[in-house]
């Protein structure tokens, strides 16, 4: 804290304006936060764990955890190998491990047969990469029982682990954001792109060559790596277009199709009707299945697809048939490999480390948390295993869980106070909050360690192969997915496979569950385990109630209380809601980021901001319920203040953040606002908090303007 501040005009520097000096920003981040802290943390915990000599009680995913992290650390291996692990794998999903590079001598560019689409079904096979288009197989929006296809926008997240996973997403986002702007000349990253690109296949084309290399072969690298690069541009445009429809009133729905129809559809697109250009959907459903037990399709019955973004496969329909083979080829080949680099393979050689990040002298200490964390984003469960414990399951778990119903009173006792709702949606309303599951800590399955060795059942690790490893993972959770067409999707979301795992340090809300997720990752100090309840209220109670109305955030509201999406509320309710939003995008779009000159976009953050502010008055009618059923808590030792005050503080305290320009431009492109916007725009539409603070009307913390509020 910095009491030099007026919490009446500055709360957050009175609460938080000291934490930048106690916790600088570590020299492998350009931000710093309590999550991100508490994060490391636990990386230290899994460290340790790892780093154990394993026992004959431990279960089989356990000791192969440790396997995979011996593999990671295992640099003289690494080294030895090289790129073969990555060639070979070009090799195994049918690419030439070294495609023919453009000339820049006239004719020389002969065209060669070129099929994509097996490849690209291969490496989703394989390790859950898309290839120019995302396919995935998930419940149905309008239906949750059921699983479908779905074709749309790839993801283009890496499903490697990174060494730098964080900033590489973050690099993307903005190269891609700025690829999208009309502003040309407002693009930095694309320069350091395409260097990024050129360097790296001139590493991987010079890797264990010792021919000779002229001013030919640097020319044909940087042809090559313009192509990729320009139909990477091509490819974000129809991306843009389908990102910009999300907020416009001119967004094409989802279509339900058959392949015949697919088929159809997209070949309308392009200007050739030869079959060499056409994309094969029969082809790439039928290679996606095979050998998949359990599974025949019916492609010509009742096995249609959802396409999820229409525009975007009309568009890469008509991108890929005007583009060379030779480029496609290339571009397939950077997609796959750049996936290769990034996870470490070669982790002190290879050209995206030197390139976006400079090791420190301290190799070994970054290299071990690396792959902590690389093991823990494989194998989450088995490392997971070393917190499960029956006491927490007694004792911590009943004790948040009995917070969560406190929350849960708190919400429904506002929807019972609001008037812009009509009563029929009120009684639908409560229904769904009553409805909404809740996981706390870790699946009790995770103590059974028959259980653990069954959700792991064929996966194989060698201390020798740490690329393979990783693949064996990616190719086992591909084929789960694939398996899904056949299953009733009757889960109750217990497992918590594809929401988290029990160390992240977070929380988080499903919609097609109606659940809430609080791993045990994020129940440790600051957030929880504080001695009194008004803090653990102030602090995880707020972040719960966060959770909880996000069920009934922009996007939560349109989901029912069985995790369908329809209409749910009257049209009356849904327009006063509409209404309603609009104060909390201009409040929160009147925030300027004033160490980058940039308002913050209160229509992106909507969502969060909704959520931030509902958990705020969750939490504060829970701690109220809390007392009346336990009775008053003794005062905090050598602080004589309400309990309120004490919740404000700690629900501040959370927040506390050391930032840096660079973050907060990164921050824009997120639909979370800055942690010290997200306070400050609470606090300010909160009554409580000005009749605590006794913050006079017209004080920052207490604006003239009207307070937003939806719950």
């Amino acid at each position: 804290m910095d009491r030099s501040y007026d919490p009446c005009e500055d709360f957050y520097h009175y609460a938080c304006g000291n934490w930048k000096n106690e916790h600088p920003i570590p020299d492998t981040a350009i931000d710093n936060n309590w999550f991100a802290e508490r994060t490391f943390h636990m990386l230290r915990h899994i460290k340790g764990y790892l780093q154990q000599n394993s026992s004959e009680s431990d279960p089989v995913p356990v000791v192969q955890a440790r396997t995979m992290y011996k593999s990671c650390m295992d640099t003289d291996e690494l080294d030895r190998q090289g790129l073969e692990p990555m060639f070979q794998f070009l090799q195994d999903v049918g690419m030439n491990p070294l495609p023919k590079l453009p000339s820049n001598t006239p004719g020389s560019d002969v065209e060669e047969p070129f099929n994509w689409l097996p490849i690209a079904v291969k490496t989703k096979r394989r390790i859950f990469q898309d290839l120019f288009v995302g396919f995935a197989v998930y419940p149905q929006d309008t239906n949750r029982s059921v699983y479908r296809m779905k074709l749309g926008t790839p993801d283009v997240r890496s499903p490697l682990p990174g060494s730098v996973r964080d900033v590489e997403t973050e690099i993307d986002k903005r190269r891609r954001k700025a690829k999208m702007s009309e502003d040309e000349d407002d693009d930095p990253y694309s320069a350091a792109f395409l260097e990024y690109l050129a360097h790296s296949i001139s590493y991987i084309y010079k890797w264990n060559n010792t021919g000779p290399f002229d001013k030919e072969f640097d020319i044909s690298v940087k042809l090559a790596a313009i192509s990729i690069y320009q139909l990477d541009d091509k490819l974000t445009r129809p991306y843009r277009m389908v990102m910009n429809a999300y907020d416009s009133k001119d967004k094409a729905d989802e279509m339900e199709m058959s392949v015949e129809e697919l088929q159809n559809w997209t070949d309308l697109s392009i200007n050739d009707t030869s079959q060499s250009l056409k994309m094969n959907w029969t082809e790439y459903i039928t290679l996606m299945y095979e050998d998949i037990e359990n599974v025949t399709l019916d492609l010509n019955g009742k096995d249609k697809i959802i396409v999820t973004d229409p525009d975007y496969i009309r568009a890469l329909a008509k991108v890929l048939s005007d583009t060379s083979k030779q480029t496609i080829d290339l571009h397939v080949f950077w997609t796959v490999i750049e996936q290769d680099a990034n996870s470490g393979v070669v982790i002190e050689k290879i050209i995206y480390l030197s390139f976006f990040y400079l090791l420190t002298n301290e190799c070994s200490q970054f290299l071990s948390t690396f792959c902590s964390s690389s093991v823990n984003y494989m194998m989450g469960m088995a490392v997971s295993y070393s917190l499960a414990d029956i006491k927490f399951l007694n004792e911590t778990k009943a004790r948040v869980e009995e917070m969560l119903d406190d929350i849960l009173w708190g919400f429904s006792s506002l929807v019972r106070s609001v008037t812009w709702m009509d009563e029929e949606t009120k009684k639908a309303t409560l229904e769904k909050a009553a409805a909404m599951k809740n996981y706390v800590g870790f699946p009790d399955w995770l103590l059974d360690k028959e259980k653990l060795e069954m959700y792991y059942e064929g996966i194989e690790m060698n201390e020798t192969t740490y690329l393979l490893n990783m693949m064996n993972i990616l190719q086992l959770y591909t084929t789960t997915m694939l398996l899904n067409l056949r299953r009733i999707n009757d889960e109750d979301g217990s497992e918590l496979i594809l929401i988290t795992y029990p160390t992240d340090v977070n929380a988080f809300h499903t919609f097609q569950l109606n659940a809430i997720t609080v791993p045990a990752g994020i129940l440790q100090f600051p957030f929880y385990g504080l001695g009194l309840q008004a803090l653990n209220y102030g602090a995880i109670g707020t972040v719960l109630g966060h959770e909880l109305t996000h069920g009934f955030d922009n996007s939560g509201r349109q989901y029912d209380k069985n995790g369908n999406l329809r209409q749910w509320w009257t049209n009356s309710t849904v327009e006063e809601y509409v209404n309603r939003t609009a104060c909390f995008i201009e409040q929160y779009s009147n925030y300027k980021l004033q160490d980058i000159d940039t308002w913050v976009n209160g229509k992106l953050t909507l969502g969060e901001n909704i959520a931030d502010n509902g958990g705020m008055r969750e939490s504060l009618r829970a701690y109220r319920r809390y007392v009346q059923r336990k009775g008053s808590e003794a005062m905090l030792p050598g602080v004589d203040c309400e309990q309120n005050v004490i919740i404000f503080t700690l629900f501040m305290n959370i927040w506390c953040e050391t930032w840096t320009k660079e973050s907060l431009r990164w921050a824009l492109d997120d639909e979370h606002s800055p942690n010290h916007i997200r306070v400050v725009g609470v606090l300010s539409n909160s009554p409580e908090f000005s009749k605590v603070w006794k913050c006079r009307k017209g004080s920052r913390m207490n604006p003239e303007r009207d307070k937003c509020q939806i719950w």
